[in-house]
């Protein structure tokens, strides 16, 4: 069974390339998905085991951006693409679990470190209650989209993040400042709580 965010990806691929055309990408990205498996050594750290989990889980949407690049060419490829992501994107992050009434950032913190744990690698600079502040020395999944060969497809799932963050709650504030996809060495990302 396709994961949630495949489906609503798939149902945005209909809308835009119709549902014959759909149909013609995407079963043969998904038969083609399922041959691929990406495994890491024995001696490899529990890093590169999560961003082979990420490769075989993107492995299907990097089948569909090059079988839609080489029908419609790059350009409108991203922008299909990119609206893909978007709507996807949104239902990826449903393991990001919302906060609830009398909650707090520390709360916000602690689903923070479990579902990104999965996703970056990075260090804490500064938790209290009204300020979480991290930098991201690795983006598995920007390192995951790059060995697919699909890099472009980070810069949205970074915006997908941005989106998501601003929303997330009332009295909390997102900023960031620098991506690695954006082609810095590192992330930065400060949670603050009002």
């Amino acid at each position: 069974m396709l994961a949630p965010e495949y489906r609503v990806g798939f149902r945005v691929l209909r809308e835009k390339i119709g549902s014959w055309a759909a149909l013609t990408i995407a079963i043969p990205a998904f038969l083609k998905a399922l041959t691929i498996k990406h495994k890491v050594e024995k001696v490899s750290d529990k890093t590169e085991a999560a961003k082979a989990d990420l490769k075989n889980h993107f492995q299907l949407l990097a089948n569909m951006y090059q079988m839609l690049e080489k029908r419609y060419g790059k350009a409108h490829t991203d922008r299909i693409m990119k609206e893909v992501l978007l709507q996807g994107g949104n239902v990826f992050f449903r393991g990001f679990t919302r906060l609830g009434p009398g909650e707090k950032l520390s709360d916000f913190t602690a689903i923070y470190k479990a579902f990104e744990g999965n996703n970056i690698v990075f260090d804490v600079i500064e938790e209290t209650d009204k300020r979480f502040e991290i930098e991201i020395r690795r983006c598995l999944v920007f390192e995951a989209f790059n060995e697919l060969g699909v890099p472009a497809l980070t810069r949205w799932m970074c915006d997908i993040a941005f989106h998501y963050f601003s929303q997330y709650h009332p009295q909390m504030t997102y900023e960031k400042d620098r991506m690695i996809a954006r082609g810095a060495d590192s992330c930065h990302e400060v949670f603050t709580w009002d």
